[in-house]
């Protein structure tokens, strides 16, 4: 095998040698170049693996926020529904009020109304039963011109004025 060895030129101090060197170079690279390096990635893994599990909770919140704000809405639309169902209620029941009291205004309205009209009615009565008065004297005397104006005044405006009367009732 020496001769071997000696026919492809390997020298064993030589070989020594560069295995020596070839060793020390990779523990320099090892400790300066490698280490940091896989220090580095190791790092990064360790990074991007936080980033994946807090993106992972952050998508886990999200989820419960939405589902959250859905019943938040939902109870949300509920009370809407219930206000809206109460004022339209309150409001049906102000509705009947506004129509009562105005019915009792209309209704104490009439009422005045026909209570003046009675009273214009008796003035108006009152009115005529002077002007008929007059008037029947004046047709009195002219028809009866004869008798004293004194008695016979008296006598026929009685007559006249129980007359008008049965007549107005």
């Amino acid at each position: 095998m020496s001769e071997l060895i000696k026919n492809f030129g390997v020298d064993w101090k030589l070989l020594l040698a560069q295995a020596v060197n070839f060793f020390i170079l990779l523990f320099i690279l090892k400790k300066f170049a490698y280490g940091p390096v896989m220090k580095m990635l190791r790092k990064r893994k360790e990074e991007i693996e936080k980033g994946l599990k807090f993106t992972k909770e952050a998508g886990e919140k999200l989820g419960r926020i939405n589902e959250e704000r859905e019943e938040v809405l939902k109870d949300a639309r509920g009370e809407a529904l219930t206000i809206v169902r109460e004022a339209e209620g309150t409001a049906k029941v102000r509705k009947d009020e506004i129509v009562t009291d105005a019915a009792k205004k209309g209704e104490s309205i009439i009422m005045e109304a026909k209570r003046h009209i009675e009273e214009e009615k008796a003035k108006m009565g009152e009115e005529v039963y002077r002007d008929a008065e007059g008037l029947i004297r004046s047709g009195i005397a002219r028809v009866l011109g004869k008798m004293s104006a004194e008695e016979r005044d008296k006598e026929l405006i009685k007559e006249a004025l129980s007359e008008l009367k049965t007549a107005a009732k």
